[in-house]
């Protein structure tokens, strides 16, 4: 399988960077570092590595993306990056938060895979 570097993490529930925030804790060992306000968030791995996420919208003329959302009854859209060479750790992290926040995350390609949930 082919890793993408560019995911989409999609909740049926409205929240925002802060939810996400909150599923980790001190014991997980992340490096976080949240700006609220411009809906993002970083999540630092071993070897300065990071998972980033930001808030984001569907674009109105991505028709592919929007009939995918509508039909997982998805509320809330956030742009996932990692470095494809970390997804194993990057893993840990996505597993974390659907854990906490529930959604799924997936590829942002063209037919969304891999999907992750």
């Amino acid at each position: 399988m082919k890793v993408p570097g560019d995911w989409l993490y999609m909740t049926p529930q409205e929240i925002g960077v802060r939810q996400i925030y909150e599923a980790f804790g001190e014991q997980d060992g992340y490096e976080l570092e949240i700006w609220e306000d411009a809906g993002v968030l970083e999540i630092g791995m071993s070897e300065g590595a990071s998972v980033d996420i930001e808030t984001a919208q569907i674009h109105p003329k991505d028709e592919v993306t929007a009939s995918f959302a509508a039909e997982h009854q998805v509320k809330t859209v956030f742009l996932v990056t990692f470095k494809p060479e970390t997804y194993e750790e990057a893993k840990l992290v996505m597993r974390k938060i659907m854990e906490k926040t529930g959604g799924f995350f997936c590829g942002d390609t063209e037919d969304f895979t891999p999907m992750f949930a």
